[in-house]
């Protein structure tokens, strides 16, 4: 009996730092997130995961070694790489809060790796010096001369590359589809769905979230939950009243 009862306290006492490391671990990587260091993040996520394997350490493991990850590939220039783990991170489907403000994070991330790419191949693009004679027998630079003539053309057409830009950069509307479900927790709504339906006059999209119940498919009748505009530069939801 004495046996017993000494094993049950020990396994009580065992079951107690469990739980305490991985509250603190989990508290650990969350107060990270807040500072956007996304690599201690998710060590701290890792070591709470091993303490116990709960779906929320795995969720914030994942998303934040995506994002570390993409940070990381981002400031070394490989901008391909960042890419690909900015869109692993915006297809989770996240379900809790840090998760799914993670996954924003990465919609957020993912036209600027995109546009750091175009802007790469195109510094790559260097006119290569061929040496030719000038009339009056001395040696100039061909790609020089060419490029000086060209750089002209360049500044002309400064405001179309920044237009060019700006057009990689903004917010598509799939992207801003997601934001709204985010946004609304269309997840936990199953008879939700959404529809984009215009742009607003300052540019915004709007979308139409709306309900159909199962009695109510075959006659398309909708109850609207509610209109949502996204802004496409700041990214931000907001109701439409």
């Amino acid at each position: 009996m004495k046996r017993s009862i000494m094993v049950i306290f020990f396994v009580l006492i065992a079951s107690g730092c469990v739980t305490r490391n991985y509250d603190s671990n989990m508290d650990l990587g969350k107060s990270q997130l807040n500072e956007e260091n996304y690599l201690e993040a998710h060590e701290a996520f890792e070591l709470a995961y091993k303490e116990a394997k709960t779906s929320e350490a795995r969720e914030l493991m994942d998303l934040s070694g995506f994002l570390a990850s993409g940070m990381k590939n981002y400031d070394e220039q490989d901008f391909d790489s960042a890419k690909s783990d900015f869109e692993e991170a915006t297809a989770y489907k996240a379900k809790y809060r840090e998760g799914k403000l993670m996954v924003l994070k990465a919609v957020e991330m993912h036209p600027v790796s995109d546009s750091a790419t175009i802007e790469t191949v195109e510094g790559n693009d260097e006119v290569e010096p061929v040496e030719e004679v000038t009339e009056d027998g001395t040696i100039g630079s061909k790609g020089q001369d060419e490029a000086a003539t060209d750089t002209k053309g360049k500044v002309e057409t400064a405001s179309g590359k920044e237009g060019s830009k700006d057009s990689v950069s903004a917010l598509s509307k799939s992207q801003a589809e997601k934001l709204v479900k985010d946004y609304v927790d269309m997840e936990n709504f199953p008879n939700l769905h959404i529809e984009y339906d215009h742009d607003a006059e300052k540019g915004d999209y709007i979308f139409h979230v709306f309900e159909v119940d199962e009695g109510s498919q075959k006659s398309g009748h909708k109850t609207t939950w509610g209109w949502y505009g996204v802004n496409k530069k700041t990214k931000e939801v907001y109701e439409v009243m």
